[in-house]
């Protein structure tokens, strides 16, 4: 077990030192899920997501390229959503599981994330323009294809959102005032989405109280992106509460080497002023 645990931290760890491009959405996805349940056999998922690929792609019009995006998302949404009902845990959002991959694909539904996951093998895998967008609160999915482009909701069956869909949502998240921006609708990358994933089960293992679990989930999100300075940051700040120093003052000063190399100048300033007051309490 120790030794299947610590391969799976290795693969994670190797995940952070590769491009983008060359990231596996889902099997990362799959191992962090097995990171919390050490027993699980992987083959059974990783089939099934083959299994959703096969079923997509005999879904999807005789050269899907060729055909409007309304009618791909339709295709698509009608398997993962229809055929196989992938759907939002509306019942229980904050349920642990549905933040776990192998959890969502046991019980067929999870969150925005989660299932924008199931969708996004599925797009790559048969060479869709399907990406995810960085739209805050609520994960959706822009599909292009034939010169058109459509927006997704897979928390909501994969269904279209409308500027008005997508103001609404951002109202709900933001507050009233909210105004779409350019930035929302983004496209995010494989480790900008495993990060949100994991930023899911981060909140609500603070949210708890359970510290030792944050710290955990940092270090993961540290293992696929080493670049982050904000990650460093809070492993300082998860370090402190659970009062190891030393392992404190290190990601804070590993916090501001890196922001300072990428000119975070904010984050470097706020690791600078969390070292001076952990030399404070030392002394």
């Amino acid at each position: 077990m120790d030794e299947a645990m610590h391969d799976m931290e290795s693969e994670l760890q190797r995940a952070g030192a590769m491009p983008d491009g060359e990231l596996d959405l889902a099997r990362l996805a799959l191992t962090l899920a097995a990171l919390d349940r050490p027993e699980l056999e992987p083959d059974p998922y990783l089939a099934h997501l083959d299994e959703l690929v096969g079923a997509a792609g005999d879904a999807l019009p005789g050269g899907a390229g060729e055909a409007p995006a309304g009618v791909v998302a339709g295709a698509l949404a009608g398997v993962v959503a229809g055929r196989f009902r992938y759907l939002g845990d509306t019942e229980t959002y904050d349920d642990p599981r549905n933040a776990n991959l192998a959890h969502v694909i046991d019980r067929r539904k999870g969150l925005p994330v989660t299932l924008g996951i199931l969708y996004l093998h599925v797009g790559a895998k048969l060479g869709l323009d399907l990406t995810g967008l960085n739209f805050p609160g609520h994960f959706v999915l822009r599909l292009r294809a034939a010169g058109d482009a459509v927006v997704l909701d897979p928390f909501n069956g994969g269904r279209p959102l409308t500027a008005a869909d997508l103001l609404t949502l951002l109202r709900g998240v933001e507050g009233p005032d909210a105004r779409l921006t350019p930035e929302a609708c983004e496209p995010v990358g494989p480790r900008d989405i495993l990060l949100r994933l994991e930023n899911n089960i981060l909140s609500r293992a603070i949210k708890c109280g359970d510290f030792a679990r944050a710290r955990a989930v940092v270090l993961r999100m540290i293992w696929l992106a080493p670049q982050r300075a904000g990650l460093r940051f809070e492993l300082g700040r998860l370090e402190v509460h659970a009062g190891h120093m030393g392992a404190a003052a290190h990601a804070f000063e590993t916090c501001k080497d890196l922001a300072s190399d990428i000119g975070e100048t904010r984050i470097a300033g706020m690791a600078e002023e969390a070292l001076r007051r952990l030399k404070t309490r030392l002394n």
